[in-house]
């Protein structure tokens, strides 16, 4: 490295005159009024907008305001009166009332004697700086609430479907009306159960029985449209209609049905309460959208279409059966396949007739699906 050469003429003033930051030397005192201001260079100038005419012998106090976080002097005078550096960053202003992002550095000179007697603040606009990092805390805000909505999403939407419906400002459009294959799964008796067991048991009944239905709903283009407790609602044929809305609706079904069972037998072959799950379907108008108010907001699906699922599910204890399916959603199967397809999609129900409902004044013809008739595979084929 090379050697200081004591002999070089240095010329500190004409140094700090042309620095680049601007530099404010003020004299020492620190209880009211304050310094003022003996020194500005022309940086100082350039970046307030004040003269140095205009500052000499006032205080630094003249480019705070409304904005200047006056927090940040909290430990100002302890720091400065004990020689240490002071350092901090807040909005400032410049003559003509603009604001800028100042970050700025005070040191104390002393005499031979160790006495303070002047303050030298170096001052940067690092207002691009803050502006940058703002912005990288907003984009980084808004990825985190976008991540947040896109897993909220997985939770009730098939894979395929969240990144369509993440990338929407409103993703699930305007509040309308359409045909639509509704499936109601619940546990029988499910109040009994919740009283027999622990509350840890019941949530991991619950977690357990999500998990696997969410999966068996989302392989056949279903979403779910809500947890209610031990129930879940799930829909065909959103965002937009389908040609095969029924088809995968009573598949699903079918491999709800398939999947409860196995379900069923496992816990039994652990010396758990076996748990039954009822299955309710129907297909017809719904009217679709966002409800709540502008701090929450949940996508519901309405009408009599819905609440005749539900029923239909309700009625899977009176009638001793798994599955009951309306006769809109058998007719929607049978339009949507040829009838050889049609036939062997149907052939696992069986034919009940008209079935009254509560709340509804006209009867609903329906099919139902039990266990004593034939078993069907996880996929929902007939075993041999």
């Amino acid at each position: 490295m090379p050697k200081f050469d004591a002999s070089f003429e240095f010329d500190a003033a004409a140094a700090i005159e042309a620095a680049a930051e601007s530099v404010l030397i003020t004299t020492a005192e620190l209880k009211a009024p304050g310094p003022s201001i003996i020194y500005v260079n022309a940086a100082f100038e350039r970046i307030t907008g004040w003269s140095r005419k205009e500052v000499i012998g006032r205080s630094p106090r003249v480019l705070q305001g409304p904005k200047t976080d006056l927090q940040i002097f909290a430990n100002f005078e302890e720091r400065l009166s004990s020689g240490k550096i002071w350092e901090g960053l807040t909005v400032n202003y410049r003559k003509d009332g603009s604001e800028f992002w100042m970050e700025w550095s005070i040191v104390p000179l002393r005499t031979e004697q160790g006495r303070i007697y002047q303050y030298v603040a170096v001052q940067r606009d690092v207002s691009a700086r803050v502006a940058a990092e703002l912005r990288l805390q907003d984009a980084q805000a808004s990825q985190r609430a976008a991540d947040r909505a896109r897993a909220n999403l997985a939770r009730y939407f098939p894979p395929k479907l969240v990144e369509t419906l993440a990338a929407k400002d409103q993703p699930f459009g305007s509040v309308r009306r359409q045909n639509m294959a509704v499936l109601f799964a619940d546990i029988v008796a499910f109040t009994n159960l919740a009283e027999s067991v622990e509350p840890e048991e019941v949530i991991e009944v619950l977690r357990e029985l999500h998990s696997w239905m969410a999966r068996i709903i989302f392989k056949w283009d279903g979403s779910i449209e809500s947890y209610i407790g031990d129930s879940v609602l799930a829909i065909f044929g959103f965002p937009e209609p389908g040609k095969q809305d029924g088809t995968n609706a009573l598949s699903c079904a079918y491999e709800l049905h398939a999947a409860a069972y196995q379900w069923e037998q496992e816990r039994s072959a652990k010396g758990l309460l076996p748990i039954r799950i009822g299955l309710g379907l129907h297909y017809g108008p719904v009217v679709l959208g966002d409800v709540g108010t502008g701090e929450y907001l949940e996508f519901t699906v309405l009408g009599d279409t819905v609440n005749t699922a539900s029923r239909l599910q309700q009625a899977t204890r009176s009638l001793n059966c798994d599955l009951v399916v309306g006769q809109e959603l058998v007719d929607l199967v049978k339009a949507e396949n040829d009838s050889a397809s049609s036939r062997n999609l149907l052939s696992r129900l069986q034919q009940h007739g008209d079935f009254a409902i509560r709340g509804r004044s006209q009867a609903v013809s329906i099919w139902t699906l039990t266990r004593r008739g034939p078993r069907h595979t996880e996929s929902g084929e007939l075993l041999k």
